[in-house]
């Protein structure tokens, strides 16, 4: 179920957990270890167990999620032993019945769950069935199980940098990846061509307003409130240009063990303005402490660190964007009082590259204007953005 597409409403996923919850505890009393024991797996439900799932005034919701579930072909993508693509079409239910005279039901799940049951016993991810059927929405449950199943000791690596290592229960997911698990892309029949389940929301402001952020409040409500164990924060990644939309997705999973912060007023979801989501751990070198100790300007008076900055600002920069540069930075210095030191180190650090030293005098503007205010200021969680210039029409000369 966690493995496959999400193709199932909310009421559905309440079900299959509370069916879930039933094989666990009949696994070791049924054999179920053995696949002919399968057969014999039949569940005796009352309205009053359905009332379990949809509510007491709509146990008649969970008759049609069931009754749909008996129609419903489960889809399973997978690889072989020899590597070969295997779809799987199957059942959880097998068999359904609603007695008259006793108004109650029998329910017989697939014996083809087997194998897929039995692989859980090596490799699982535990849940809180009642955190999973207390959430309101499908996509809420799918990041349930997917905070859950990377909230413990887990570390990413990607197989594209190796190298780079990120912090511990932050993973990185292509977007066309999560469309596919959150069965937001187009699932067709490999055989036939067929459409099996339709696209949805294109763009990715979409994404984000009708999956990503409810899910995420509502995890976090119910984490507030401690209901729940887990809850995450996202960040859009790998953007072409500044309006195009982001190829991949870093999540941040947090826990009561492993809050986001020690501070309950920072312990919430990520909000415009507070220090920028980082997926990476810092890499601390030798070379990097020597490089800030070498000049400490945090301990130069805040009227010599300006002096400084106005010089580094003069030689590199045109008189208007001096004065406009100069304006933010002292508008960022009255509210958080190291914002002189950082733009020196920032400045310091990008003076001490062989390639900016050798460079012309418009090769070091651009640096500072693209990079060194836009992109390394981003370390200490704010940034400059570049002047806006208006161009004078270009005048045709005669030759």
């Amino acid at each position: 179920m966690m493995q496959s597409p999400l193709n199932y409403s909310m009421l559905e996923r309440r079900f299959l957990y509370k069916l879930s919850e039933e094989i666990k505890k009949r696994y070791a009393l049924m054999g179920l270890s053995l696949k002919e024991n399968w057969k014999n797996l039949v569940f005796q439900m009352t309205n009053e167990d359905l009332a379990c799932v949809g509510g007491k005034a709509n146990w008649k919701r969970t008759y049609k999620v069931v009754r749909h579930l008996a129609d419903r072909t489960v889809i399973q993508f997978q690889q072989n032993e020899k590597g070969e693509l295997v779809l799987d079409h199957y059942h959880w239910i097998e068999f359904f019945r609603w007695n008259a005279c006793s108004n109650d039901y029998t329910v017989r799940v697939s014996p083809e769950l087997y194998d897929y049951v039995i692989n859980l016993t090596k490799k699982f991810t535990v849940l809180d069935l009642h955190t999973a059927q207390r959430l309101e929405s499908k996509y809420s449950q799918k990041f349930y199980e997917f905070c859950s199943q990377y909230c413990g000791d887990y570390r990413y690596v990607d197989p594209k940098n190796p190298t780079e290592l990120y912090k511990k229960r932050v993973v990185k997911i292509d977007l066309s990846a999560f469309r596919f698990m959150f069965g937001l892309s187009e699932l067709k029949d490999p055989v036939s061509g067929d459409v099996i389940v339709k696209p949805k929301y294109s763009r990715f402001k979409e994404i984000v307003n009708y999956v990503i952020a409810p899910a995420q409040q509502e995890l976090y409500e119910l984490y507030k409130d401690g209901y729940c164990n887990v809850w995450f924060d996202y960040l859009a990644a790998d953007r072409l240009n500044a309006k195009s939309a982001p190829t991949s997705l870093y999540f941040f999973m947090y826990t009561k063990e492993f809050p986001k912060s020690k501070d309950s007023q920072l312990d919430r979801p990520w909000k415009e303005g507070d220090m920028p989501l980082v997926p990476f751990e810092t890499k601390k070198t030798k070379e990097t402490e020597r490089r800030l100790e070498v000049k400490d300007w945090s301990k130069m008076a805040p009227l010599h660190q300006r002096g400084v900055i106005v010089k580094f600002l003069t030689a590199y920069l045109k008189p208007e964007e001096v004065k406009y540069y100069l304006s933010k930075i002292d508008e960022s210095q009255r509210l958080f009082p190291d914002s002189y030191a950082q733009i020196l180190q920032v400045i310091y650090e990008k003076q001490r590259q062989e390639k900016f030293a050798k460079g012309t005098r418009a090769y070091k503007r651009k640096c500072l204007v693209d990079f060194v205010f836009r992109k390394n200021l981003e370390n200490y969680g704010w940034s400059i953005p570049p002047m806006k210039t208006t161009k004078s029409p270009k005048v045709c000369e005669l030759k």
